[in-house]
């Protein structure tokens, strides 16, 4: 795998992040329940947190040498229900971390410094996203 075509696939990474981005706060303008205001500010937090991956990962494909693409996928609208937001939520949580786990296997057959600087990287996502994906998990345990 050329550094090219590393960055094209974190590119398309990146297009994952601005869905995330764009989903949570859409979410949080749309959710009605009688716990609106916590789940508005959980989901208003993760719209943060994803606003910081969008950087990070243009940062990394700048470093790379790359030009970040401003792309976003597609992404339900359509949820006013805490439940169906959060089980939304999980699912295109688990999604990136499946696509990370994939992600950190490619950097690794790029060796070098160029592809441990990304595996660490992808690392830190895999955590974080495991770690959103995990506490959706949990929230949805406490919702009928």
């Amino acid at each position: 795998m050329s550094p090219a075509d590393m960055i094209g696939l974190l590119n398309n990474d990146l297009t994952n992040e601005y869905q995330h981005f764009h989903f949570y706060l859409n979410a949080a303008i749309r959710v009605q329940s009688l716990h609106r205001p916590q789940i508005r500010a959980f989901l208003l937090a993760e719209a943060a947190g994803e606003m910081l991956h969008i950087q990070e990962f243009g940062d990394l494909i700048v470093g790379l040498g790359g030009v970040p693409t401003t792309k976003v996928n597609g992404f339900r609208s359509d949820f006013t229900n805490p439940k169906a937001i959060l089980e939304y939520a999980l699912q295109i949580e688990e999604e990136v971390v499946s696509n990370y786990v994939v992600r950190k296997q490619q950097a690794q057959k790029i060796g070098g410094i160029m592809g441990a600087r990304i595996e660490i990287f992808i690392d830190q996502q895999i955590q974080n996203s495991g770690g959103d994906a995990d506490n959706i998990r949990s929230m949805l345990m406490g919702i009928n």
